[in-house]
């Protein structure tokens, strides 16, 4: 049985079909979440949530963020609502999941990715088209009706997640934009 905050606040808190431990989505449009007891990852559907598979431990790296952390970006408020842990070739890195105060409306969804110090937020934005099947370093692509360049494309492995996510972690391609 889940339990349901106030419609104001938006939370959403049900039991691991795991391990019974309560799991709490601070938004109700995040459709994902890794149980903070048995790092079971958890689909949302609705007021279900069904296991679809398990997350390794996060690797403590000593970032300066941490889940439930609080700031401020261009006078808006967010929190720290989950992470993923990514690696590459190149090295991990973690990828923060933000979510932004609404006010009543949609939750406004940002990644703070970090790396060795170096923080990069990224605000997920609809594609006006199709996006290349295979995409390479500089090809054109449209991003909030504004025309980019991909700088470099990175195949990253999921190493690790944990707090609530928009979807299923999951690994592959990513792509930076300029």
């Amino acid at each position: 049985m889940a339990d349901q905050a106030p419609a104001a606040q938006r939370r959403w808190r049900a039991a691991c079909p795991n391990c019974g431990a309560p799991v709490e989505f601070a938004s109700a449009a995040s459709a994902s979440a890794v149980c903070g007891f048995c790092r079971s990852t958890l689909l949302r559907d609705g007021e279900t949530l069904s296991r679809i598979g398990q997350s390794a431990e996060i690797f403590d790296d000593y970032s300066p963020l941490q889940l439930g952390a609080t700031g401020r970006w261009m006078g808006q408020g967010f929190a720290v609502v989950g992470r993923l842990q990514r690696g590459s070739e190149l090295g991990p890195w973690n990828e923060w999941h933000l979510l932004f105060d609404s006010g009543g409306e949609v939750p406004r969804v940002a990644w703070l990715s970090e790396d060795n110090g170096q923080f990069v937020l990224s605000l997920e934005a609809p594609l006006a088209e199709r996006p290349p099947e295979a995409p390479g370093v500089g090809l054109p692509i449209t991003v909030a009706g504004q025309r980019w360049q991909v700088a470099a494309v990175v195949n990253a492995a999921l190493r690790a997640a944990e707090g609530e996510l928009p979807r299923p972690p999951h690994a592959g391609r990513v792509l930076e934009l300029r």
